[in-house]
């Protein structure tokens, strides 16, 4: 079923959205509507929230919603994706991405823009290296590997000279987070608990939700995105980051460090833990390599090809979650 605002139907182009429902995709879907684009989304339950906004219901598993959605459509975007259920990380964000494609590729859209992560790449954490786009991918595991794969479909429909375009975030914070990142350490630096374990200039791959909405229309309208991928982080130290936290909070900043040699003994511990089952995507292991984090992701490539820069920040991002939280009595 297709539903469509016939008092849009003359403005800008028609972009087929996914994940609009999403923590990255109601951004993208609102600066859509901002930028005057016709906007329709596939999506598994009707909402009529916003009667500018056109609906197909369906089901990115199933092929024939896919075809019904992409009715002269101009430009997908394709956010969707499985985070959480492992048993449909395949299904979601392969087979998904494979119907999507497909029926794209039939319609003959001018653009598909692909929504991946820098997880794909499976960086060493531990590791100070800089990590380009076109380094080798080894993802680590189950959510790493199907994003990739998701990738790799999308590769092979641009080497069939059809155009598209990958965008590959950092850590995505910001307000409305249904996961709450970054509560635990606000609370700790609140309560003056918050220890540099990894040392300050432990780096933080950063990006704010709204930078990776606009990042997403760059790829989507910039004829350099065509068949290239690019890297989105605004990446700082702990110490810079943390600091400013502290100052949004009004609270005296930390000053409580390892001594010099220990942040390095922790990291090598890190490495040989890191090869035990299960432990790797523990939350204290994630804690862990979070605060020891030695790994930059490069983002030259968008910033010298489509001239972007984040309109917002993580400075200025970092403001509007401290403001959600204390809106929502949760610091």
């Amino acid at each position: 079923m297709i539903a469509q605002s016939l008092s849009l139907s003359k403005l800008g182009k028609l972009v087929l959205l996914t994940g609009a429902s999403g923590f990255i995709g109601t951004r993208v879907q609102n600066l859509l509507v901002d930028r005057k684009y016709r906007v329709r989304l596939l999506t598994r339950k009707l909402d009529m929230a916003l009667p500018s906004i056109g609906f197909t219901v369906g089901d990115l598993t199933v092929p024939s919603d896919c075809q019904q959605a992409m009715h002269k459509v101009d430009i997908v975007i394709h956010i969707a994706g499985e985070k959480r259920d492992a048993s449909r990380f395949w299904p979601v964000n392969v087979q998904g991405t494979k119907n999507l494609l497909a029926a794209a590729m039939e319609k003959g859209v001018e653009r598909f823009v692909h929504l991946s992560s820098v997880g794909v790449i499976g960086a060493d954490p531990l590791q100070q290296k800089v990590y380009h786009e076109d380094v080798p991918c080894m993802p680590r595991n189950q959510y790493e590997r199907s994003k990739w794969e998701a990738e790799k479909l999308v590769h092979q429909a641009a080497t069939k000279g059809f155009p598209v375009a990958i965008l590959r975030p950092a850590n995505v914070f910001g307000d409305g987070d249904p996961e709450k990142g970054l509560l635990r350490l606000m609370r700790n630096v609140r309560n003056g608990w918050f220890v540099y374990l990894g040392g300050r200039n432990a780096i933080c791959n950063y990006i704010f939700v709204e930078d990776v909405a606009y990042a997403c229309l760059s790829l989507a309208e910039h004829p350099n995105a065509i068949g290239r991928t690019f890297h989105l982080s605004d990446d700082c130290t702990l110490g810079e980051f943390v600091e400013r936290v502290s100052d949004e909070l009004g609270v005296k900043r930390s000053r409580l460090e390892l001594p010099r040699p220990l942040p390095d003994r922790i990291r090598t511990v890190l490495r040989v833990m890191r090869r035990l089952p299960g432990f790797s995507q523990s939350s204290l292991a994630l804690r862990l390599i979070s605060l020891n984090n030695q790994a930059r992701f490069d983002t030259t490539r968008l910033a010298e090809e489509l001239e972007f820069r984040c309109p917002v920040g993580w400075r200025a991002g970092l403001n509007r979650v401290v403001r959600w939280y204390r809106s929502q009595g949760e610091i």
